[in-house]
């Protein structure tokens, strides 16, 4: 049995499978915070599936970008299970994520989600999502400023910044909003995806792909 989370963003998402067999799979609005939803979720997925937590045989998370407090929760879940069960955690971009629902589809792909702060994380990807632009944190603005040619754009930050797709002299077309769901059971078919980073986890190491500073940050640093 197979345990996914996605706390990246104000929606989450968790899904269950055995094998290639996609067993649940679930989001949840976050009009509280992730500590007192996430859990909850988890264990309704598992009663709703008649198994138990001594089921589970893998854990896989997105470790961001995205909110700050959900990648600490959702991780911090992952990370609990994973130990408490001494079973492996495989941890995969939210970007990547995003990316996956425009894959295979012969064209490059450009990923911005919203950032807060008047701001977005991007990367850009090939067709089979190899990294072609690493994921960075930037003003919508400056998305105008990349030299990308015949692009699929996606991710929540075009919904949210219409001039996103605004790109002079550049071929590129928005993915529906209708083919954005993918949530966190994606990152089961990213393990197919992307092999080569298909690997456990070490606990101890590993850390939320932050990217910017947390505002706490920045004004202590001020």
């Amino acid at each position: 049995m197979k345990l996914a989370l996605d706390t990246t963003q104000n929606s989450g998402s968790i899904a269950l499978a055995t094998g290639e067999r996609l067993l649940y799979s679930a989001f949840f609005d976050i009009r509280i915070t992730h500590s007192e939803t996430l859990m909850p979720a988890i264990d309704h997925a598992l009663g709703f599936c008649g198994v138990s937590k001594t089921d589970l045989r893998e854990i896989y998370v997105c470790n961001g970008p995205g909110s700050f407090t959900g990648l600490r929760i959702g991780l911090a879940t992952a990370k609990g299970i994973a130990f408490g069960l001494s079973i492996p955690l495989y941890a995969y971009s939210s970007l990547e994520l995003a990316a996956l629902s425009a894959s295979g589809l012969g064209r490059n792909i450009l990923v911005a989600v919203d950032a807060k702060m008047k701001e977005i994380y991007y990367a850009a990807y090939s067709s089979d999502l190899k990294e072609i632009i690493s994921p960075r944190v930037a003003k919508p603005e400056e998305l105008g400023k990349l030299e990308l040619d015949d692009f699929i754009l996606c991710g929540s930050a075009f919904e949210r910044h219409a001039t996103l797709a605004e790109f002079s002299g550049c071929r590129a077309s928005m993915l529906s909003p209708a083919h954005q769901f993918i949530g966190a059971a994606g990152l089961f078919y990213l393990a197919e995806k992307l092999p080569d980073k298909h690997t456990a986890q070490n606990l101890a190491d590993l850390e939320p792909l932050y990217i910017r500073e947390s505002t706490a940050q920045a004004k202590l640093q001020s």
